[in-house]
């Protein structure tokens, strides 16, 4: 018999413990209704342009945390203020490769005239009616050529590769008084 009573009471609590809950769980809803759709800070906060101006400043700041300042130059270098011997040299390497120059002619076997090239380095071939960088022989003669460049017809005479200018001492030497 005393068996029967711990099963009500069991039974009891489960049921009481179930209306608590019930009663918990209506009280939060009551509660999370109290809650408003918009905040009332609503006007105080981000526009979604303020917001992506805000991310891009952060990325930026990111970028230059993550960035490794590295250089192939030597900082000292005057560059263009001061042309030194190393400059001189760059300067006449560069005009040498950039000029569009006849190394010398030749006739093949059939009698017909080939010009040798040089430019940028490269040695062409050339006969007449080709194409050479843009160039188009129109004639082949024994010292020089005949082209068409951008509707300008020029010709180039046969010439050989510009020797290196001199370095000039004399500001070093004490001679000028310019030091």
């Amino acid at each position: 018999m005393q068996l029967r009573f711990i099963k009500d009471l069991a039974i009891a609590l489960i049921v009481i413990l179930l209306f608590a809950m019930a009663v918990h769980l209506v009280a939060m809803h009551r509660s999370w209704k109290q809650i408003p759709e918009k905040s009332v800070y609503t006007k105080e906060s981000v526009s979604d342009t303020l917001l992506n101006k805000i991310k891009s400043i952060e990325n930026s700041i990111q970028d230059r945390k993550m960035f490794v300042f590295s250089s192939n130059r030597d900082p000292l270098r005057q560059g263009n203020i001061i042309k030194d011997k190393v400059d001189r040299e760059k300067e006449f390497e560069e005009m040498v490769k950039n000029t569009f120059r006849l190394a010398t002619t030749a006739s093949d076997e059939n009698g017909n005239r080939i010009a040798y090239i040089e430019y940028r380095g490269v040695l062409h071939e050339a006969r007449v009616g080709q194409t050479i960088e843009g160039r188009r022989i129109l004639d082949i003669s024994d010292k020089s050529i005949r082209y068409s460049y951008n509707g300008i017809v020029s010709t180039t005479e046969l010439a050989p590769r510009p020797a290196k200018p001199a370095d000039d001492n004399t500001m070093f030497k004490g001679t000028t008084g310019s030091w």
